[in-house]
């Protein structure tokens, strides 16, 4: 491997995921000086791939039976390329609440494995996923998610005067589980606080909203939440394995607004150290604590959060997470393609 390498990248979509986890990484990278590279929505064709000679290739959450047959491809057309596999959700365990679970197959896990069995290493997002998913390639290890600096470390928040605290809540299709949680605390308060959601909701939620504001494009969306000016963000969350192997994103998306966050407290849940407030997964818990951190007795800045985020979860701080993850072999190469030709 050179002393610049070549990096080819394959991310599995251009929301959230594949931005956080592959496309912002690579352009970073290559901004660093660290690395060469570019990234594709579409396998090449050997001959392309022979052309670029890529010593580090990044997949990311291959699923389907003709992208698993493509890695075998680039296995056999690049046999000194490191494959890269990218992981970020347990995927054989959405929840049903998980609007998204419709579009995984049933069978998603066993179609994982076999597309991380080709590859060199596994690259999670979290422990638990790392210990989930680590049997299936010959190496695994953790690269925490972190925010792009552009534009996540300028985004600025105003705080006007409001006759009622403005509390919010931001998410997807994916996150209505973790809502639910939420509606005996938001019918309770929702005459004594400002609501403010970010997102699908349904309309029984609307109702009680003194705002409601639908989902924009990822690049929209820092700027879009920064503007919600809120006095306090909600990160609840459901309590599943699914949830719990999940990283700590919407927190540092809300922390780098300025926002303090008051999010579920409990088992694997956000396990990242950041100074959040945490409550228990019960109405009356819920209830009480809204009503603490809006009340004007509690000191609620959230700039201790937004400066522990800029300190250590901007993707300028894990640069040297993002190479080493991909780009930095521990082990033999012609050992390890000697294995994989006996296997083959």
């Amino acid at each position: 491997m050179t002393s610049k390498p070549f990096v080819l990248a394959h991310p599995a979509d251009h929301y959230a995921c594949g931005r956080y986890r592959v496309t912002d990484p690579l352009n970073a990278l290559i901004q660093s000086g660290r690395v060469e590279g570019v990234s594709s929505d579409v396998f090449l064709d050997n001959e392309t791939l022979l052309a670029l000679r890529p010593e580090v290739v990044v997949f990311q959450r291959v699923l389907e039976h003709d992208q698993i047959a493509a890695i075998k491809r680039y296995r056999n057309a690049l046999p000194h390329a490191r494959l890269i596999m990218d992981i970020d959700d347990l995927i054989g365990e959405i929840p049903s609440t998980n609007r998204h679970r419709k579009g995984f197959h049933k069978d998603a896990a066993d179609r994982f494995k076999k597309a991380a069995a080709l590859c060199d290493r596994v690259v999670t997002s979290t422990e638990f996923l790392k210990n989930e998913y680590a049997k299936f390639a010959p190496e695994s290890t953790v690269c925490q998610n972190r925010l792009p600096d552009d534009p996540w470390a300028s985004v600025t928040v105003t705080h006007p005067k409001n006759n009622k605290p403005r509390v919010g809540w931001a998410g997807s299709a994916g996150h209505l589980g973790d809502l639910r949680i939420i509606i005996p605390a938001i019918r309770a308060t929702w005459q004594e606080i400002d609501w403010v959601f970010l997102g699908p909701v349904p309309e029984s939620i609307r109702k009680m909203a003194a705002e409601y504001h639908p989902s924009v494009s990822i690049d929209q969306y820092p700027a879009k939440l920064a503007s919600l000016n809120l006095d306090l963000a909600v990160a609840p969350l459901e309590v599943s394995r699914y949830n719990h192997a999940k990283s700590a994103l919407r927190i540092l998306e809300l922390g780098a607004c300025g926002y303090p966050v008051l999010c579920s407290y409990g088992p694997d849940a956000f396990d990242i150290d950041l100074p959040v407030f945490r409550t228990p997964n019960v109405s009356g818990s819920w209830i009480y604590n809204l009503r603490l951190h809006t009340s004007g007795f509690l000191d609620n800045n959230g700039d201790d959060l937004r400066n522990a985020i800029h300190e250590k979860y901007l993707l300028s701080k894990g640069l040297d997470d993002w190479f080493n993850a991909w780009c930095c072999p521990p082990y033999d190469a012609d050992t390890h393609l000697d294995s994989y030709t006996k296997s083959a």
